[in-house]
């Protein structure tokens, strides 16, 4: 047995072009991660940005470990309270199931022609997820209850890894984003 530290976070990267000697996740190890952030390249302004940047010299003035701010560990422990104080309202937490129970059987709520690229529907793990999710985006915008666009916010990130498409929607170039905006758009929020 080997006890690991609290908190305990794993950050992880996927690498789209190099496969070679890394396999994909089946659908319920990729269920326990809370959130799948996708990068993108910048835009052209952006890299203008960056080779400017890189020109300044920028890297090159690394601050030191004392101009570094930090956070301890006990206020991270202190956040993770005061999250699981913040009020979810009943209506909320129904919205919250009905959005997942949607993905489960997307024909119910969303036209057929969508709906037919859903493999597999997101488990009561996106319901959690969506829940702690959205307290913790009432608490950093100052409130210590969710409101219905809480749980809206980062719903592809809670989503996407969640929401198991067919070979239909990859042959078709239909991605999550899309189906995830037609369950949103189909269900009213309290």
């Amino acid at each position: 047995r080997y006890d690991l530290p609290k908190p305990f976070v794993v950050l992880a990267t996927q690498n789209p072009i190099e496969q070679e000697g890394t396999y994909e996740l089946p659908e319920a190890q990729l269920d326990r991660f809370l959130l799948k952030e996708v990068l993108v390249y910048p835009t052209p302004e952006e890299e203008l940005v960056i080779l400017k940047r890189i020109e300044s010299g920028i890297l090159e003035k690394a601050p030191s470990v004392e101009e570094i701010p930090h956070v301890a560990l006990s206020d991270i422990e202190n956040m993770q309270q005061l999250v699981s104080k913040v009020y979810i309202d009943e209506s909320i937490k129904q919205y919250i199931v009905n959005l997942v129970t949607a993905t489960r059987n997307p024909g119910a709520i969303i036209p057929a022609e969508i709906a037919r690229y859903i493999q597999y529907g997101a488990s009561p793990r996106a319901s959690i997820a969506f829940q702690q999710v959205a307290k913790a985006i009432a608490l950093i915008n100052g409130r210590d209850y969710v409101i219905p666009e809480d749980v809206k916010q980062l719903r592809y990130s809670i989503l996407r890894h969640r929401i198991i498409l067919n070979f239909e929607a990859i042959a078709d170039q239909v991605h999550p984003e899309v189906i995830i905006d037609a369950i949103f758009n189909a269900t009213t929020a309290p």
